[in-house]
């Protein structure tokens, strides 16, 4: 009876490694040629040079060149004419490397004009590719939401920090919420971005965990932004999370642009509000 088993034992093993065996096959999957497209991004901010940054999308399976040369070369979008109109002005953006003094933001497109300070007329992107196609979209910069204050709260040796603005309840507002730690261009601790119809009151706070000690410095800063803008930065960031998922769905990215050129991409105002703390 035992020889028995052990016979039936050994037979089933060996017909679990033939079937495990039989269970692997490789699959040839074709890809459909993957068509590239412009991508814009130009950000509004009064006081600052119009500038903008264009390129051309890269496919999931592309190669990257470790060259920084050749990476910008096939990355930045050369030969278009770009134009920014505001109150009869037309700005005309030439190509050029820009690189924001205070952001170390990238773009390629720039005037030594400045963007005025204009919250009630609209401003009007057109742009010509090399190719002939147009790009157009249209923008305002809204007005400031001010910080009205900013409480520091301590537990034992530990701090949190509250920053407090007031929300028009007449109005649908969005807001995007930053937090430096050290300085501005550290990678931020909080980024996000949320609509008014998460608060019930006018007054608002945006809170931190209790993770500061006296000397830290904080930097809190107040988007006032676009409903385009919010859909925007909260499609990119499911993008991100779907580039990361090899089983995740394709996401698609909501844009402002539009026109022959079939881009994607964002045209909008940056108006904030920033203040420094220094843990006390």
């Amino acid at each position: 009876m035992k020889n028995i088993i052990q016979y039936i034992g050994v037979l089933i093993l060996f017909l679990a490694s033939f079937t495990a065996c039989n269970l692997e096959k490789e699959v040839e999957i074709v890809l459909p040629a993957y068509e590239r497209q412009y991508v814009v991004e130009c950000y509004l901010e009064p006081g600052k040079p119009f500038n903008l940054l264009l390129t051309k999308s890269s496919s999931y399976f592309d190669s990257i060149s470790l060259d920084p040369a050749k990476y910008l070369k096939d990355l930045l979008a050369d030969s278009a004419k770009v134009t920014i109109t505001n109150n009869g002005v037309v700005h005309e953006l030439k190509e050029t490397l820009y690189i924001d003094p205070t952001t170390n933001k990238l773009g390629n497109y720039a005037s030594t004009d400045i963007v005025p300070a204009d919250y009630t007329t609209e401003f009007v992107l057109n742009i010509l590719t090399k190719e002939g196609k147009s790009i157009t979209a249209k923008t305002k910069i809204l007005p400031v939401v001010k910080i009205d204050s900013v409480a520091v709260e301590f537990q034992d040796t530990f701090a949190r920090v509250l920053t407090y603005i007031t929300d028009s309840k007449a109005t649908d507002d969005y807001y995007r919420r930053v937090l430096n730690e050290g300085s501005l261009d550290s990678l931020p601790r909080q980024d996000f971005a949320n609509d008014d119809k998460l608060y019930d009151t006018e007054l608002v706070a945006y809170g931190t965990g209790y993770n500061y000690i006296k000397g830290d410095t904080i930097f809190n800063t107040i988007f006032h932004i676009s409903k385009d803008y919010f859909e925007f930065f909260r499609t990119i960031n499911i993008a991100k999370a779907s580039n990361g998922n090899i089983i995740a769905q394709p996401s698609t990215i909501t844009s402002n642009v539009s026109g022959s050129a079939n881009p994607i991409g964002i045209f909008t105002g940056l108006s904030y509000d920033r203040k420094m703390t220094i843990i006390k």
